[in-house]
């Protein structure tokens, strides 16, 4: 019998958003999901234009020195570019990335302006949990993959190894006839 527990793809009921404005009614919003990651929002007018999942153990109150920082900052700067590749603005009006991610980690941290988001009350939450669910199952079959590749690896090996063996064995008895009948 085969069994398998999915509990690594339930999703809490609720999730933690916060939002910021970015440039002339684009936003920014950041949903936490606790103990999966988070999900990053860019929306126009309120209306989404891209949601990007960020699978990472990174907790608002723990930001520093965490090795998926960058990574996370990256998708911020690629977002903020996205907004501003439009906008005729000076350089020095734009927000940095760096300060965006503290400034949401924040109001996340210190409960300022957080919206519990539900499946009743928001679309976005749909969206959210079946993409994690996708990305895990994602996740697995990459792992899966990975496995059947290294597997197949050291299958090979070996059998090129007992071919040599056998190779070299054979070899040596040949050479050692040989040698005894002196050909």
């Amino acid at each position: 019998m085969l069994v398998r527990n999915l509990d690594f793809l339930s999703i809490p009921k609720e999730f933690s958003k916060v939002e910021i404005e970015i440039y002339e009614k684009q936003s920014i919003a950041l949903v936490y999901i606790e103990n999966k990651g988070y999900s990053l929002v860019l929306k126009d007018n309120n209306d989404i234009q891209s949601v990007f999942l960020l699978k990472t153990d990174i907790l608002p109150h723990n930001v520093n020195e965490h090795t998926d920082r960058e990574d996370f900052i990256n998708v911020l700067k690629m977002l903020l570019d996205r907004i501003y590749s439009v906008a005729d603005i000076k350089e020095y009006e734009k927000q940095h990335q760096e300060h965006v991610f503290l400034r949401l980690m924040d109001m996340l941290n210190e409960g300022n302006g957080i919206e519990k988001i539900s499946e009743e009350n928001s679309k976005i939450y749909t969206d959210i949990e079946k993409g994690f669910m996708k990305l895990e199952l994602d996740i697995m079959d990459n792992k899966i993959n990975a496995l059947n590749a290294s597997i197949s690896d050291v299958s090979n090996n070996l059998d090129s190894t007992v071919k040599d063996i056998e190779e070299s064995s054979w070899g040596n008895k040949l050479r050692k006839t040989m040698d005894q009948n002196n050909w």
